[in-house]
C-alpha cells in the first residue's frame, strides 16, 4: 500500500450513515442510525431525530451532562450494544484548549464519534550508521490491534491531565522512561482524522513528539500493552509502511508526519501535496 493510501485510510468515513450529536447548537461528534435509533430509549438525556441526536438543553451544567450520559452507556454496555467499559474518562470539547461540555468514558467515545485526543512519540536514535527508530508491537492481548506496530509511546488523552503530564505518564508506563528523559520531548505538530472502525468512528487529534534517547537506552514495558520493542533504521520503517500492513493506521500517520518534517518526502515527490493534505481532516460542520 502506498504512502498516500495509508493516508487516505485514515479519512474514509461515510456520513450518510451518522446523524450529528449536537450539544449547545454545535456539532460534537456523529452517531450511527442504530445507536441514535436506540437513544430514544433515553429521552430525557437525548432528543432524537431523523436527522440528528441533540443532548437534552435541560442539561446545563459539566456535572449533569456527565451524569446523565454515564448512566446512559452504563446501560448500553451492559446490554451489550457498546461492547465494553474502559474506565478511563475523555473529555468532550472541540478543541483541546477549551473547556469540556462533559466527560465520557473512552469506550463509548468512537461510538458517539466525539473528538478524542492523543499523544504520539517517535523514539529516535542518532548512531554512527544513520538514523534509527524505536517501534513497540502490540501486546496480542490488546483488545483494538493486537500485535501491530506502534511508537516506543502512544496513548489517549484522558480527562484531567496535561499534554506533557500524559506523555510522562505514558512513557513511564509503555517503556520506563524516567520522567527526566521523557520531559525533554520536543513538540513537534498534530495530524487529524476522522474514520470508521471496528470500535467506533475514530475522530481524533493526535499531538506529536520527538523524543531523542541515547544508544545505550533500552525500553522496558511495565503495563503489559506491548509485546516487544525492536530499534530500526528509519529505512527499514519506511519500507514495512509502504510494503506491509504490520502497522497501525494512525501510527502510519504520525510517520509520514515525520517523513515530511524531516525532510525524507520533498516537494519533488509527486504525492508530496496530497499527504500534506492528508495530515488533517476535513472538518464537517452539518
Amino acid at each position: 500500500m502506498s504512502l498516500l493510501e495509508r493516508v487516505k485510510t485514515c479519512h474514509f468515513w461515510q456520513p450518510e450513515n451518522y446523524r450529528p450529536f449536537i450539544i449547545n447548537n454545535e456539532i460534537h461528534g456523529h452517531i450511527a442510525h442504530d445507536l441514535a435509533t436506540k437513544l430514544k430509549d433515553f429521552n430525557t438525556v437525548f432528543n432524537v431525530s431523523s436527522q440528528s441526536v441533540t443532548l437534552s438543553d435541560k442539561l446545563t451544567t459539566f456535572e449533569s451532562r456527565t451524569g446523565e450520559v454515564e448512566s446512559a452507556i452504563k446501560v448500553l454496555v451492559k446490554e451489550g450494544i457498546i461492547p465494553r467499559w474502559r474506565d478511563e474518562e475523555y473529555a468532550v470539547t472541540n478543541s483541546w484548549h477549551l473547556p469540556p461540555l462533559l466527560k465520557m468514558d473512552r469506550g463509548a467515545s468512537g461510538h458517539f464519534g466525539i473528538r478524542s485526543y492523543g499523544v504520539h512519540v517517535n523514539g529516535l536514535v542518532k548512531t554512527e550508521e544513520g538514523l534509527k527508530v524505536w517501534i513497540g508491537k502490540r501486546s496480542l492481548a490488546k483488545p483494538n490491534a493486537p500485535g501491530e506496530l506502534d511508537h516506543i509511546v502512544a496513548g489517549g488523552q484522558p480527562y484531567g491531565l496535561s499534554i506533557l503530564e500524559n506523555l510522562i505518564k505514558e512513557a513511564e508506563e509503555e517503556a520506563n522512561i524516567p520522567q527526566a528523559i521523557s520531559s525533554t520531548a520536543k513538540a513537534t505538530g498534530m495530524v487529524s482524522y476522522r474514520c470508521e472502525r471496528p470500535d467506533g468512528l475514530k475522530n481524533d487529534h493526535l499531538y506529536i513528539y520527538d523524543l531523542y534517547l541515547d544508544e545505550s537506552f533500552i525500553p522496558q514495558n511495565m503495563d503489559g500493552e506491548v509485546e516487544e520493542f525492536y530499534l530500526w533504521p528509519i529505512e527499514k520503517v519506511i519500507d514495512r509502511i509502504t510494503k506491509t500492513d504490520d502497522f497501525k493506521y494512525n501510527v502510519s500517520l504520525v510517520l509520514i508526519h515525520f517523513l515530511i518534517r524531516e525532510g525524507y518526502l520533498t516537494p519533488d515527490d509527486d504525492i508530496y501535496s496530497d499527504l500534506i493534505e492528508g495530515m488533517h481532516r476535513q472538518a464537517i460542520t452539518s
